[in-house]
């Protein structure tokens, strides 16, 4: 069954890739956001600048631009984007959308330690995951006062080629910022890199948004859409380095502070909802972003 499904940050890494998905499976989708060629115009950060209108006829509404560490450098802006999902839940709902789906954070859960699947109570300790868990709250508010279906997607790292390499803003996720720097010959860790974090494809988000929505299930479902690979900071930059090396065939280092290594805290990320999600290896996302970055330089 096709849908027509609203998407808020399409021209992000992880909008793009769930609406790529989505559109894969023979849905359409209508791009919401602050730029020209969005479907519909809204900016998150700035929702008094004028109503929400367009959503009428769409059955579905994903919202995939949550806020970011790059927002909480400037505290007004990260309070004015939740602000903005509470504008743009009100406008689906007017719509008469009964579908909603929201792209969380694994670091609601807190310290990414241990077996973590859904039921592990949310524990947030940062802005970060304080200000996800704050929108969470929103979409389950609307969707339980209004008897409408929810999926919370709950990523940790994820990955996939962004949509404009002059655009993208997050370089400092690791995902991005170790291939950027590899690419330079020398990655240096602001860590030891113990800490483990599950990796998942921006693909396989739209994977499980589109699975979600055939369904067709009522109520609310949290999903931590957890990816194949698993490892540690520092053997992501290992990995790095080694695919670098091979494409440029120059070494790369690795640079982390000389101080004991501590042993690196288990990490069990899980679910009890769909299992791992398919999308292309984490090797592949650092050969292609790679080969991207350097012929952008190339230029």
């Amino acid at each position: 069954m096709s849908l027509r499904v609203a998407i808020a940050g399409t021209t992000g890494l992880i909008g793009h890739g769930i609406a790529g998905a989505l559109a894969r499976e023979g849905h359409r989708v209508v791009t919401i956001g602050r730029h020209e060629d969005a479907q519909v115009r809204f900016d998150l950060a700035n929702a008094a600048a004028g109503p929400l209108v367009g959503l009428r006829g769409c059955d579905a509404l994903v919202h995939a631009a949550g806020v970011t560490d790059e927002d909480l450098a400037e505290p007004a802006r990260a309070a004015a984007k939740t602000k903005g999902a509470r504008a743009l839940l009100a406008a689906a709902r007017d719509a008469g959308i009964r579908r909603f789906a929201y792209v969380s954070s694994a670091h609601v859960y807190g310290p990414l330690e241990g077996m973590i699947d859904e039921s592990r109570p949310p524990d947030p300790r940062s802005d970060y995951a304080r200000a996800h868990m704050a929108v969470e709250s929103l979409f389950r508010e609307t969707a339980e006062a209004n008897g409408a279906a929810l999926l919370i997607a709950r990523p940790c790292a994820a990955y996939g080629l962004p949509p404009s390499l002059e655009r993208f803003a997050r370089w400092s996720l690791i995902p991005f910022d170790f291939p950027r720097q590899a690419l330079a010959g020398r990655i240096v860790l602001k860590s030891h890199g113990a800490q483990r974090r599950n990796f998942v494809p921006v693909e396989g988000l739209g994977n499980l948004v589109g699975w979600w929505l055939g369904l067709g299930r009522s109520g609310v479902t949290v999903a931590n859409a957890p990816g194949r690979d698993e490892m540690s900071v520092y053997d992501f930059a290992l990995l790095c380095a080694t695919i670098a090396g091979a494409i440029t065939g120059r070494r790369c280092e690795v640079v982390r502070p000389q101080e004991p290594q501590p042993a690196a805290p288990a990490l069990e990320y899980r679910t009890r909802v769909a299992g791992h999600l398919p999308g292309p290896s984490l090797e592949q996302h650092v050969e292609r972003l790679v080969h991207a970055l350097s012929q952008e330089h190339a230029q």
